[in-house]
């Protein structure tokens, strides 16, 4: 019997998709410390309002750890995750006029575009993270405040936003939907 196959088996899925779910999934993964970051935003000027305002002694260092460590995370942790989405903003007055695979064609180039820049952009990003961790990179505050681990949040959060973009490129040459 050769050729059967059995038809209750369910074929493996196809590696496009594979990687597509995977990076989707990343991207999901790595908003979640995004949003810790938010909510430890919130517990530090919490604490530091509370300090402030009971002891006359503010917690130091938060206007640093606010500016180098919460919201770098904050916004650089979500950007695949809202390129996932399709929450960027984008001004689609001409897109909107094309025929549906036009449409497509033009954001797929669009994307692919943005991917060599945002790769080329991560690169940078790594070696700016990489010389501030060799040289132990903290505020010039009294007391100084460590930033160096942060700056490798540009690096994630960029080269995330870069395979986020591959993806949607991806989708709009196969003609995928663009929403997940």
């Amino acid at each position: 019997m050769q050729g059967t196959t059995d038809p209750n088996s369910v074929p493996p899925p196809r590696l496009d998709t594979v990687i597509l779910k995977t990076i989707d999934r990343l991207s999901g993964f790595v908003a979640i410390f995004a949003a810790l970051a938010l909510v430890l935003l919130v517990a530090n000027v919490f604490v530091d309002v509370l300090g402030r305002s009971m002891f006359r002694r503010p917690l130091s260092g938060t206007l640093e750890m606010t500016a180098y460590w919460w919201m770098p995370m904050i916004t650089l942790l979500s950007l695949g995750y809202t390129e996932r989405t399709q929450e960027h903003i984008k001004v689609t007055m001409l897109l909107d006029a094309l025929p549906l695979r036009l449409r497509q064609i033009v954001e797929g180039s669009f994307a692919l575009l943005a991917f060599g820049l945002l790769c080329v952009l991560a690169w940078y990003a790594l070696q700016e993270a990489l010389y501030a961790s060799s040289i132990g990179k903290t505020t010039p505050s009294r007391p100084p405040v460590m930033i160096w681990p942060f700056t490798f949040a540009a690096v994630i959060g960029v080269g995330l936003l870069a395979l986020q973009v591959a993806a949607t490129s991806y989708r709009c040459f196969a003609g995928l939907p663009l929403k997940q």
